[in-house]
């Protein structure tokens, strides 16, 4: 039969359908990813939506997740969820692989430092930290980023008609997962519109607004459908939208503008959302930036194209920055902002330097100031990079170490609380738990190390200090699930219980007197 052998065959086939530039860029994001990455997968950290979400995926259909409402559904009929961080670490990463491999062979990538460095740069960047601080959706968030590479890939490789639907219909397999990586597609197409026309692919203006126009289509067309299916899924579902950082608020077209300028701010800011918040991660950032605007230049000025098609591509350099940022367009509410989670299309700022570090390898520079003035800047922009990687697997550590001392401090400090309410005189374990003031606790006795400025340099989306855990309302999950403790009987008082004379005469945690038996009922006395 030679079952062993077809198996030997069969993996033999699909390792010869890649190149030895994405099998590079596999590796690479395997090793980076497990260097950056290793702390959370074979530690469980565990706090904030994690711990309220051990056993399901947190929102889908009500959030217009309809692709990650049919994954909940196919695994409660199967495999169950838990929120396992080896599991779905290790395929998040196989995920962003894959991703990497598409980049390397879409955009036609030839050497191998360079399909190392895009694995590398893709698996730490620190994004990738703050989606595993949500370790139950990760991998289904990672597949939302392998979907919106893909389907710019399909576009990309023909405009034909049946390319252009097979496209649109992947891209809004990604929206039905998790809409951030929207501004992946469109970074990819943007990108390979100035490249198409820095390699003469594309040498006329007609040519150059076909393509453009398709794409922009294209990203209309795969957000329909993802509208459509929303609507269709919620209908049959039952299920009502969910106002999500104020979405639901209508979208004034009057603050478009605003929010343009937000865009544009985030991006020549070089924050990235909190992911640059120490200066030397902003100040090589933006070094790079600087450096691929003068490459750019300088090939432009080098290119044979004719100027009307050199100068219609800086439509595409223009939109570059507003696209890689397209999430701060989505909402025009005050109460909408944009998190580290949200902000992965700024991963084009540190691979278009290597698009175009290839292109420049390829080209012949006669002796004189240009050639050294562009190789001085570019072996700087290398050394930018290499340092923004390093810097990044560092930051990625340090977030983790972070949330591990927040989660052991919160730990203890809610196992003491607990006993001390156990030990309230008149408990009962039938009474109603009512915590208020809890967003306002303050405990003169908290561990010094929370207000250590160095923890501010980790200014990732959920990755918090201890007393940001201690004071957030749905930490009774966090309770449930590190102590055991807590059932439907701990509420958080809405106000009710505030207003009281008796509960106002209380003094506040740990004070003798915050906790106390009032009405048949455990008032927690938190803060005023």
């Amino acid at each position: 039969m030679n079952f062993t052998s077809q198996i030997e065959t069969a993996f033999s086939k699909i390792k010869n359908h890649f190149t030895g530039t994405q099998i590079t860029a596999l590796i690479s994001v395997l090793v980076a990813g497990l260097v950056a990455h290793g702390y959370v997968l074979f530690n469980r950290i565990s706090y904030h939506d994690n711990a309220a979400c051990l056993f399901s995926l947190g929102g889908t259909y009500e959030s217009g997740r309809w692709v990650l409402g049919f994954i909940y559904d196919i695994q409660m009929m199967t495999t169950k969820l838990f929120s396992v961080p080896v599991f779905n670490g290790i395929l998040s990463l196989i995920f962003i692989g894959f991703a990497a491999m598409l980049i390397v062979d879409m955009f036609q990538i030839k050497s191998k430092v360079a399909a190392a460095f895009i694995g590398a740069i893709m698996s730490v960047y620190p994004v990738v930290t703050s989606i595993f601080s949500f370790m139950f959706t990760a991998w289904e968030y990672f597949l939302a980023l392998l979907l919106a590479v893909l389907a710019a890939k399909i576009l990309l490789k023909s405009l034909s008609v049946k390319n252009f639907i097979l496209s649109a219909v992947v891209l809004s397999l990604s929206l039905g997962i998790y809409q951030a990586f929207f501004a992946v597609t469109i970074a990819a197409f943007l990108v390979s519109l100035t490249l198409g026309v820095l390699k003469n692919e594309i040498t006329s203006i007609g040519e150059y607004a076909k393509r453009g126009f398709t794409y922009l289509a294209e990203l209309v067309a795969g957000l329909g459908i993802w509208g459509v299916m929303r609507f269709i899924t919620q209908h049959i579902k039952g299920i009502e939208a969910v106002d999500y950082k104020g979405m639901d608020d209508g979208y004034s077209l009057a603050l478009l503008p605003n929010q343009i300028i937000k865009s544009l701010s985030a991006f020549f800011g070089f924050r990235q959302a909190g992911i640059n918040a120490l200066l030397y991660l902003r100040a090589f950032t933006a070094l790079v930036v600087v450096v691929t605007i003068i490459q750019l230049v300088v090939m432009l000025v080098r290119s044979s194209n004719k100027v009307g098609v050199k100068a219609i591509s800086l439509v595409g350099l223009i939109f570059l920055p507003i696209g890689v940022n397209v999430v701060y367009l989505l909402s025009t509410s005050e109460e909408y902002h944009v998190d580290s989670l949200m902000v992965y299309g700024n991963i084009f700022v540190f691979l278009l330097p290597v698009f175009l570090i290839e292109m420049l390898d390829a080209q012949e520079f006669k002796a004189g100031v240009i050639r050294s003035l562009t190789s001085i800047a570019t072996w700087i922009q290398i050394l930018s990079l290499a340092v923004l990687t390093v810097g990044y697997i560092y930051l990625d550590n340090a977030a983790y170490m972070k949330a591990e001392i927040a989660e052991e401090q919160a730990t203890a400090y809610y196992t003491e609380l607990v006993a001390n309410i156990k030990a309230t005189e008149g408990f009962s374990d039938d009474m109603e738990i009512v915590f208020v003031g809890w967003e306002n606790l303050s405990d003169g006795t908290n561990a010094k190390v929370d207000s250590v400025d160095q923890l501010e340099a980790v200014q990732l989306e959920k990755y918090p200090r201890f007393t940001d855990i201690i004071t957030y309302g749905g930490s009774r999950y966090f309770m449930q699930e590190h102590l055991g403790f807590g059932n439907d009987l701990l509420i958080e008082d809405d106000g009710t219980y505030a207003d009281s004379a008796e509960v106002q005469a209380m003094p506040t945690y740990p004070n003798d007197g915050s906790i106390a038996v009032i009405d048949g009922k455990v008032i927690v006395k938190l803060g005023e």
